[in-house]
């Protein structure tokens, strides 16, 4: 079994949790993006419960929330996912496709599934990778199909 145990919803905007849609929208401010609620072509939301806790971390008190929700959401022209949970609060990620790379991560050393971004972030002068977890449901491959769709439409 992996570190987490992860469950993906489809859902609308407005259904995921309310901090995760004020962050986003927030953030979409702040960032002077705009409104994007009718442009979403799927949105999703991750529950992940933390099943392991490292001997170490434990030792230390530097472990992650136990529980933590991302919301996801694509438009025909960004990805975006925001993150909350008890311990750490909110944090929201956001990605012009045309400036990413997005693969399946699958990796065997952390048994863990989701996709791996990679490339220019907002608010990131050079590349980076950031790690977006997703549960084994239909919704999670939907979900990934989507991205990957609009990354192929926006770089024809």
């Amino acid at each position: 079994m992996g570190d987490y145990m992860r469950s993906t919803r489809e859902c609308a905007y407005g259904q995921l949790r309310p901090e995760l849609v004020q962050a986003i929208r927030d953030y979409l401010q702040k960032h002077e993006l705009g409104t994007i609620e009718a442009d979403i072509l799927i949105c999703c939301e991750t529950t992940s419960e933390k099943t392991k806790r490292g001997f170490f971390r434990n030792l230390v008190g530097g472990d992650s929330d136990l529980i933590h929700y991302t919301g996801m959401l694509v438009t025909p022209g960004w990805l975006i996912w925001a993150t909350c949970g008890a311990k750490f609060g909110v944090v929201v990620m956001a990605a012009r496709l045309q400036d990413i790379q997005v693969m399946d991560g699958t990796t065997q050393l952390i048994n863990d599934t989701g996709l791996e971004v990679f490339g220019f972030l907002s608010g990131f002068a050079e590349r980076v990778s950031a790690f977006v977890g997703l549960g084994p449901e239909p919704a999670a491959q939907k979900f990934r199909a989507a991205v990957k769709a609009a990354l192929a439409q926006g770089r024809q």
